[in-house]
Parts: structure tokens; sequence; C-alpha cells
């Protein structure tokens, strides 16, 4: 298992229910839409996981809905949000987790300062002016402990937050070099050597030992895709590969990493707009299964199979003779993905759970075992 996917799935592995038939049971926490992702933390800290949708805060068990601000709580169907991603983190290190919120591609990423209560004032502090690109992600990416956000679109960019996090964040170029996409990243550990790497569909950065931003090496790849883009060592040759998918119209591939190259293999195309991407062991077997959906009316219903069944997915990772192949499992038909969502243990069973933020609404899919 390389760095990335170790960091995404080491929480759900101890302890982990083994054998028996992966179920889901279904809760629409909401039918507005909010936002084109989520976040899940404790904010309350009352040590249960609350999601965070946009500008909105829905508190565990019964998920109460509560407004981090006052306009903007609910978008039309038939448009866009200004909530395309959504993170948490302790800002401020005051012990409670603020939420992050990555706006409309080109525009504003800001975070909501926690208060200590659900009905307090979230204060809303800017990040990012432009965060020009569909896909940021928000990680420790150089290893010091400290989360960063990656972004970016001719050029891959990082940026933190200074002594005051309340300041803009300071914005940083990962390389002069190199041919990102404002559709498409990814972080993992592409050439093994225990630092993430920073993925775009036309190459890889390749973070180097002193792991100082400016000048990473860019390596040419045909990755192609615009969605989240995975990175791992699906057929457990010791070489890291790559999965992504095309997210406003049909398809989802790997790229196998061999001594001779690259090579493409088509895994489906059964249902259209598979624009978030996250993986995780599933049915706890330790290989790292992935989950996607279609990303109901990414364009407002122009984009191929728009009208076709809202689905969620998880596909089962399994490996045979050498090589990788995934058997599909269908979820729901009428939920769906974003841009963003998460995976994680909501009740404390040791069974990833999964949550998901849309233009069809914010669920809860808590996993069961037959």
């Amino acid at each position: 298992m390389n760095l990335r996917a170790f960091l995404l799935t080491a929480l759900l592995i101890p302890g982990a229910v083994q054998g028996g038939e992966v179920v889901f049971e279904k809760t629409r926490v909401d039918s507005a839409f909010r936002s084109e992702g989520v976040a899940v933390a404790d904010f309350t800290g009352d040590g249960k996981p609350d999601l965070v949708a946009g500008n909105v805060l829905y508190v565990a068990p019964d998920w109460k809905m509560h407004a981090l601000r006052k306009e903007r709580l609910e978008f039309k169907q038939k448009g866009y949000s200004d909530a395309f991603l959504c993170f948490a983190d302790d800002l401020d290190a005051d012990g409670d987790q603020d939420a992050i919120v990555v706006g409309f591609p080109g525009q504003q990423t800001r975070w909501y300062q926690n208060p200590g209560k659900p009905d307090g004032e979230w204060k809303s502090h800017l990040a990012v002016a432009s965060t020009p690109t569909e896909n940021p992600d928000y990680l420790d990416l150089d290893g010091d402990g400290k989360k960063e956000l990656i972004y970016g679109s001719k050029m891959a960019m990082v940026a933190r937050p200074g002594k005051d996090p309340t300041k803009v964040w300071e914005q940083t170029a990962i390389a002069t070099k190199g041919r990102g996409s404002g559709h498409g990243l990814g972080v993992g550990d592409i050439n093994s050597d225990g630092r993430l790497d920073v993925v775009s569909p036309h190459g890889w950065w390749e973070q180097p030992a002193d792991r100082k931003l400016g000048a990473w090496p860019f390596h040419e790849v045909k990755i192609q895709g615009g969605a989240q883009i995975l990175v791992h060592d699906f057929d457990g040759d010791g070489k890291s590969d790559v999965l992504s998918s095309e997210p406003h119209r049909y398809g989802i591939w790997w790229l196998r990493q061999g001594a001779d190259g690259w090579q493409r293999r088509e895994l489906d195309r059964s249902f259209s707009q598979p624009h978030a991407v996250h993986q995780a062991d599933l049915n706890s077997d330790g290989l790292t299964d992935f989950v996607t959906g279609k990303r109901y009316w990414a364009h407002n219903g122009n984009d191929p199979g728009a009208d076709e069944p809202a689905v969620l997915c998880w596909f089962q990772l399994q490996q045979v003779n050498g090589g990788a192949t995934w058997k599909k499992h269908e979820i729901d038909k009428d939920s769906g993905v974003g841009l963003q969502f998460e995976i994680t243990d909501l009740n404390g069973d040791k069974l990833p759970d999964i949550v998901t933020s849309n233009k069809k609404g914010v669920f809860v899919f808590v996993q069961k075992r037959k």
C-alpha cells in the first residue's frame, strides 16, 4: 500500500469486521442542494462526527441543521453552488474543528471559524482569492504535520495559513515547469520513495528529498481524466498505479505502471459523470477498493447521460494472477456524488461509511454486514 492510500484508510482497518456481505443503510439528511462536497469531523466536540455541506452544519446524531452564515444556504438544482469542496481542520489551534469551503472554480476559498457552539457566529475568513481548479485536495503534502490546500490550473499550487490564519494564505508554486489542469488532480507516492507526489492529467510532479516547493521535477504521462486521480499499487507488484475517470462523459480506467512504462486499461463505462472518486478498504479484506458515482446534472443536464439514474457504487478490488480486476457493487440509484465526498466510520463500528452532498441533497450511507 502506498503512503497516500495508507493515510486515507489506516483509521478504518484496526478491529474492522471481517467477512459478510457489504450493504449500506441510506439516510437522506437533507433534500436541498447545499454543496458539491462535504466535510466530516467532530465540529461540536461531543465525540460524534458531524457534517458540513457548504454553508450548513448538521449535528450528529439526528443531523439537526445549523447555518454557518445567514445567506446562500440553498442553491437551485439547475445552476451551481458557491461550495464545490469542503474540508475540516483546526486552523486557529483552539481545539475546535473549523470548516474550509472551496468555491466555484476560479473563485474564493474561505474558512469558517468554529465559535465552540453550533449556533454561535462562525466568522468567515478569506483563505485564497482564486482557486482555479475543480478538484483541489487538502492534506499534509510535505510531512510537516500541517495540511495544505493543493490546487492549480496551468501549474500546481500550494496554499497554507501563516502564523495568523485569518490573513490570506501564502501561495507557492510546486514547480516552474510542468503541465497542470483546471480539471483533475491527485496526490500519491508515484515512485515509492516515501514522499507524496502531485498528479495532473498530463503527468506528475516528483517531491524532492528536501521537500522544498518551487523545483519539483515533472514527468509527462498521458493520464487524462478530470476528476480525483487515485494513486495506489492496485495489482500488488510493488509499483504505484493510477486510476481516474471522465467526469462529464462515460469512463473509468486505470494506468498500470510497469517496467516498460504505463499501460491504460478501461475499467467501467456503465454510467456517466463519475466526477468524485475516493478509495478505502470497504470490505475489510486488506485490498483498497474505490467508491464513485454520478455527479447528477454536473452541467445542468447538458452532459451525456445527464438524466440517467444518480447511482452510487463501490468497486471491489480483486488481485488475480498478478493482475487487478474490479467487481462493481451498486449502493443506490438516487443520490450519486458531487465533486468530493467522505468515507469514514460514523458510528464507531470499525466499518467505513459514506457521506455525499450534491444536487440531490445530503446523504449518509452507514455500512452493515449481513
